[in-house]
């Protein structure tokens, strides 16, 4: 592919529609708009009580780093002895979403959790994490969580007390227990939890007549129903993408929504290091773009209904006409690929990446999404068995028994309240009055049974239907343990003592089994016994490293199943090829990439965080391509009205380069009307166009327009660089993303410095010679997949605030790093890629010249560091940054803030007040930290002691931070590898961190011209 730079304008990369001559219209913001994080009213939970409680947490600090159960709460005026304030202590514990496990190490500081990396010494995470679990905790400091146990009668409700609730309970559940449970249904959120599981087989065991159902509105039974299909039982699929040399993904995201989705980031980026001369090459079919299509080699547009008849499109390229042998006995499929092929509607490029995979024989992988039908699924364990891929890049595990789909579970208990024969109902976790199908109408449902518990974080819409609300211990707050995807066990430990008093989910259905609550500790430490955790060593063991030896299971690869399989493959393959129009037009629903289902709607933090392509924030949209939007005649924040299925829903647009035509993507989670003081309110509430028969994606919607526009807060064209003036000035086009292909690097391996403009050696300034250290940073364009992990991390490390929808549209987010999307060729199916950027730290650097009152400056050691309390707010450092990285507080964000949400502050650095500039620092304070420390012990720094926020967090292992002055540091031999270049390297500034260019590995059968179509 031609560089960047060697392009025109209008043939290179584009941030966005309005470079194109598409403009959004705007209107006015309202105060009603702003979500008032920062202007909320001081609560009741003061600083004093908190520290009252906090002295139990650090009571019970070991020094095997471990959480054990203490009953006394001590004041911390009364230090516990061998404990000094101000130490920091780290505990390995994990956070369960929706039965996907995430491994963490969690700080805190004097007993305060404060920040949640990744476990380091866990093969899922290796130290990495995710936005979602580095924002938790902040909604353990949420003051909009419940605090107390309500009763509700008719329209109103009265607090109550947990012994109020124990007393009607108590003679309830007794009741309950003697007649086998008969009239009980027990309706949770999935779980990965092996306690919880117990607890379910006993319930079923002494109470028989009760129901056990589990909801999920994302799941991904369609995976567990397909490979039940082609191996006779339920198997669960291991990705090892390091391992494939060609990986093809269907409607699939491996490296962001999988359970493994950080080990998946982390193996696939270790086959795209250049170093080594060879890389993997990657497909991505899908309608919307994600996370892996943004890395694909070839991407292709195609809507979600069609990819199905793709993949079997393959299939019969493969087993028809490229010689791939069908296993035996199954040779009547023949005959259904035949009709594949007769059906007509072939994407062209099928052929070419069906010679790719029988070229890489087992050294390919074939991935199909959790949306895609169950034949679908079934179809890909074939193809990997015949491709010769099981075994090497995929293993089975047997999958747990689960009876009942999701969407059949929630619709039988909306069957049971409807004909009375539920008369408890006992919902833990979850939100299904929010997101269960919109025809079910559940939330009306659960207001006639005659009684119902609810135990949640929050008195959400699901609490407001139920007779009690009990307040849900935060996972940080809880015993309690999980089995990742793998199989391995692990404790969730609490870093905390329950800040307003909840339980948790095991000790709830204590009282309802055993008349009594049973601490979860003890819970979780029998299910650990009868994994032969017995000894209190191996326990403290198992709460230091996070996780149990040779627990995992054992990968195999199980015989397919000739009836099931074939069964499934004929249905996929007769089945009608949809074709979605203007008047048909497909509907895909997907969850949030910042807010996942709406249970993090209440999270400042990731309302704020900008999505990974459309960079919204605040809102969720109709996501319609180019060319729909244009056939439809509506533009980027048009207001619509969608109907499917007899449902409507009004939503704005938002027009997305890359998006398949006839086709809209709605995202989940927004719309909540009782979220809290932060999410209630935003975007739009797409659960309502969703149903039981179409949870997935659904065709037959038409739009219409309304006529009105709607204010979408996006950050892509935000602190934009002035390329089009600066190439006006330099005659050239300005060093931003430069890439090339595998091919052009294996014959020029330097080329990234080539198209990159160095200006002269001489300098026109005194330029300071460092003799110590001199620090700096590299980020490699190769294997950052855009994630959004870097921000979070950041947000949370340095104390960086929200700022409301109406500040971010105004310009002002205050992220002190940014992930620039940037799309290049033909808009229909245009080529992506995301670079991050933070202060470069340059060495001659602009911002200093003109500050007149000298707050920003350099160190010894090379940063570029700002004295908050001499800034006066002139900006002109920021007018004078060419890359754009500088924020200012125009408002205190931090006044007005509950005091409870205050102690998610990181204590090591300065809130900044109104009225000053901030930037990124390189986490000063870790590198103080790590020097002092090496300091007190007599040594000096060892190299990869310090570690930023975003380096330690990046799964991908992109960003490399060390001693530049150090020949043997890692960052040291990157900053001079072949493929480093500095971002406008032409304006002499010499910046401390440098990029690597981006490699593509494209099929020499799909050359991409240069208008970015692949040649057919």
């Amino acid at each position: 592919m031609s560089p960047i730079d060697e392009k025109s304008p209008d043939q290179g990369y584009w941030r966005s529609l309005e470079e194109l001559g598409n403009t959004p219209e705007y209107c006015r913001f309202t105060e009603a708009e702003f979500p008032e994080e920062a202007r909320v009213p001081t609560d009741a939970f003061s600083r004093r009580r908190f520290l009252q409680l906090m002295g139990a947490s650090v009571a019970m600090a070991g020094a095997a780093g471990c959480r054990w159960p203490e009953e006394k709460i001590v004041p911390f005026a009364e230090r516990p002895d061998g404990v000094v304030p101000g130490t920091v202590r780290r505990y390995a514990t994990a956070m369960d979403l929706a039965g996907k496990v995430s491994p963490l190490l969690v700080t805190t500081n004097d007993g305060r959790p404060l920040k949640v990396e990744g476990n380091p010494d866990h093969p899922l995470s290796a130290g990495a994490a995710d936005h979602f679990a580095q924002a938790s905790v902040l909604e353990m400091y949420d003051p909009d969580r419940s605090r107390e146990v309500l009763r509700r009668r008719g329209g109103s409700y009265d607090r109550r007390s947990w012994e109020d609730f124990i007393a009607w309970a108590g003679p309830h559940f007794e009741t309950l227990r003697g007649n086998g449970g008969r009239g009980l249904a027990v309706l949770s959120e999935q779980s990965a939890s092996p306690t919880l599981a117990a607890l379910r087989r006993r319930l079923r065991d002494e109470l028989p007549d009760a129901g056990w159902y589990e909801y999920e509105p994302v799941s991904r039974d369609n995976e567990r129903l397909g490979s039940g299909l082609a191996f006779g039982t339920a198997q669960r699929a291991h990705l090892s993408l390091g391992a494939a040399a060609v990986i093809a993904c269907f409607d699939a995201d491996p490296l962001s929504d999988h359970p493994t989705s950080l080990r998946n980031a982390r193996d696939f980026a270790e086959g795209r290091r250049a170093g080594h001369g060879r890389m993997n090459r990657l497909y991505a079919v899908e309608s919307c773009p994600s996370v892996t299509g943004g890395m694909a080699d070839h991407r292709f547009a195609v809507p979600t209904s069609r990819i199905p008849h793709v993949l079997h499109q393959l299939a019969a390229e493969l087993f028809l006409h490229g010689g791939l042998e069908l296993p035996r006995g199954m040779d009547r499929l023949r005959g259904a690929f035949a009709h594949v092929e007769r059906q007509g509607h072939q994407e062209t490029f099928v052929p070419a990446l069906a010679r790719d995979l029988t070229a890489n024989r087992g050294r390919g992988l074939v991935v199909v999404g959790p949306r895609m039908p169950d034949h679908a699924h079934a179809l890909c364990h074939l193809l990997n068995r015949a491709l010769g891929n099981c075994g090497r890049t995929v293993t089975y595990s047997p999958e747990e028994p689960r009876g009942l789909t999701h969407g059949a579970a929630i619709a039988d208990v909306a069957h049971g309240v409807g004909k009375g024969s539920i008369d408890t109902l006992l919902i833990l976790g979850g939100n299904p009055a929010f997101d269960a199908p919109a025809e079910l109408g559940l939330a009306e449902l659960l207001a006639r049974v005659p009684h119902s518990v609810r135990l949640g974080l929050y008195d959400d819409e699901t609490s407001r239907t139920c007779a009690w609300h009990l307040p849900r211990a935060h996972y940080l707050e809880s015993w309690g343990d999980v089995r990742d995807h793998d199989g391995r066990y692990g404790v969730v430990q609490p870093l905390i003592s329950p800040l307003f008093g909840g339980w948790t989910a095991p000790e709830l259905l204590s009282l309802l089994l055993d008349g009594e609550k049973r601490p979860a500790h003890a819970q979780v430490r029998e299910t650990a016994r009868g994994l032969g955790v017995r000894r209190d060593s191996a326990w403290k063991t198992l709460l230091r490293d996070g996780l149990l030896p040779g627990s995992e299971a054992a990968g195999g690869v199980p015989e397919l199943e000739g009836r099931g399989l074939i069964a499934a493959v004929v249905r996929g393959a007769r089945a009608a090829v949809p074709e979605p129009g203007r008047d048909n037009l497909e509907v895909v629903f997907a969850p949030d990439s910042c807010l996942y289902d709406g249970r993090f709607a209440n999270n400042a933090w990731l309302q704020e965080l900008p999505d990974y392509m459309t960079k919204l924030t605040w809102d969720n949209a109709a996501l319609i391509g180019v060319s729909t939007a244009a056939e439809l005649g509506v533009r980027h924040g048009d207001v619509v009205v969608l109907e499917l299925g007899g449902r409507r829903l009004e939503t704005a647009v938002y027009v997305l380069p890359g998006h398949a035509s006839w086709s809209v993507t709605l995202t989940l989670g927004h719309g909540r009307e009782r979220a809290g003081r932060v999410g209630g309110g935003t975007g739009f509430a797409t659960y309502r166009l969703r149903s039981a028969d179409a949870p997935d994606y659904g065709l037959g919607a038409v739009l219409a327009k309304t006529g009105r526009v709607y204010p979408l807060a996006t950050t892509q064209d935000h602190h934009a660089i002035d390329a089009a003036g600066m190439a006006e000035r330099e005659k050239r086009v300005p060093t931003l993303v430069i890439e090339g292909d595998l091919a052009e690097y294996a014959h020029h391996p330097d080329f990234a410095s080539h198209r990159a403009h160095h200006p002269p050696l001489v300098s026109l300034w005194e330029e300071r010679d460092y003799t110590g250290r001199a620090w700096g940073m590299t980020v490699d364009l190769n294997t950052c997949i855009g994630c959004n992990a870097c921000v979070t991390a950041c947000q949370a490390e340095n104390n960086i605030p929200v700022v409301g929808k109406d500040q971010v549209a105004r310009g002002r987010e205050m992220h002190w790093i940014r992930l620039d999307r940037y799309f290049q060729g033909d808009p229909e199916n245009p080529r992506v890629a995301h670079q991050p950027v933070a202060c470069v730290h340059c060495e001659m650097a602009p911002c200093e010249q003109v500050c007149p009152v000298g707050a920003t400056m350099h160190s010894e050691e090379g940063l570029n560091t700002m004295a908050y309390n001499r800034c006066v707010g002139t900006r002109y450092c920021s007018n004078n940054c060419p890359y754009k990285v500088r924020r200012f507080n125009f408002f205190n964000n931090n006044k007005g803030i509950p005091e409870v949400r205050k102690l998610v502050y990181n204590p090591e650095v300065t809130l900044r007040a109104r009225g000053v500039m901030e930037k990124c620092t390189y986490c000063v304070q870790r590198i103080e930290k790590a020097k002092i420390a090496a300091k007190n012990e007599g040594r000096g720094l060892r190299e990869g002691e310090i570690t930023t926020a975003c380096q330690q967090t990046c799964p991908t292992r992109a960003i490399v931070f060390g001693d530049l002055n150090d020949a043997n540091s890692e960052v040291a031999k990157m900053t001079v590898d072949r493929r480093a270049y500095h971002m406008l390297a032409e304006l002499n500034l010499k910046p401390r961190t440098a990029y690597l260019a981006r490699l593509r590995n494209p099929n020499p059968e799909l050359v991409e011209s240069a208008d970015g179509h692949a040649a057919r």
